[in-house]
């Protein structure tokens, strides 16, 4: 098998904004010499396969608030960004109940083989611009840009949009805070998943240098059409702009 590195997408790499948005379900694409996993086409246009609306509303927010962002290149069923170098789902064998055929008997050497082309440069992209802020003297906020489904095994989500975080709270609760007083959308508080089991790019990008970091989750109906898309952008931008003016954000704390 013949397959083709694919370097992650960053944009405004030379912005020292005090903002990184780090997207890492951001593309459903999978290079040749992979035949598609095994998949069906079908497959690859679902949640299964990447966020559906993450990577553009990134794209927005970083057009009208000209911060810097990585974009992970890759289908998360090829190699997921969002999960520890050594976790057994780094290379899901099974995800959301289907089975991905080239998972099947991946050999270590095959999954090494990914982490270089796909997953290593993203996580080094993420890493050089943390350190770029912190060498100009600037305490970034890192904000996690994912979307969640509107239904989970047969339950409807009543989030509008949910902030994610681990030990850290001060971003995540911030922008709740926010949130809840300029919206009457419904909010959710480590929902619609923790940031207490699954944090990777967080943690290490953000929690791990003691900067102020959480997981941005919006419901995937609700990035479907462009007009929604900018609005969400644009409210997002708002809490983030109001975050990075606050000076209990602008420090670094280290939470054990």
């Amino acid at each position: 098998m013949t397959a083709f590195p694919v370097q992650p997408e960053i944009l405004n790499p030379e912005a020292r904004t005090g903002l990184i948005i780090l997207c890492d379900h951001a593309s459903n694409h999978v290079p040749e010499g992979f035949d598609n996993l095994g998949l069906e086409d079908e497959v690859f246009s679902q949640h299964v396969a990447y966020d559906l609306g993450a990577a553009v509303v990134t794209r927005k927010m970083c057009e009208l608030m000209g911060g810097a962002a990585v974009l992970a290149p890759v289908s998360r069923l090829l190699i997921d960004c969002n999960r520890e170098p050594d976790s057994e789902t780094l290379v899901p064998r099974v995800s959301d109940g289907i089975m991905v055929p080239a998972n099947q008997d991946v050999t270590p050497s095959a999954v090494e083989a990914r982490k270089r082309d796909y997953y290593t440069p993203f996580h080094d992209a993420c890493a050089q611009l943390v350190e770029a802020h912190l060498d100009a003297g600037i305490v970034p906020l890192i904000a996690g840009m994912h979307s969640f489904t509107p239904e989970m095994n047969g339950e409807k989500r009543p989030w509008h949009a949910g902030f994610l975080w681990n030990k850290d709270p001060r971003l995540a609760q911030a922008m709740i805070g926010l949130m809840e007083r300029e919206t009457d959308l419904v909010v959710g508080d480590n929902q619609p998943y923790s940031g207490q089991h699954l944090y990777y790019t967080m943690q290490r990008h953000g929690a791990d240098h003691g900067l102020p970091q959480t997981t941005i989750e919006i419901r995937q109906d609700l990035l479907e059409k462009p007009s929604m898309v900018d609005e969400w952008a644009a409210l997002m931008a708002d809490l983030l702009d109001e975050c990075m003016g606050r000076e209990d954000l602008t420090t670094r704390q280290f939470y054990p």
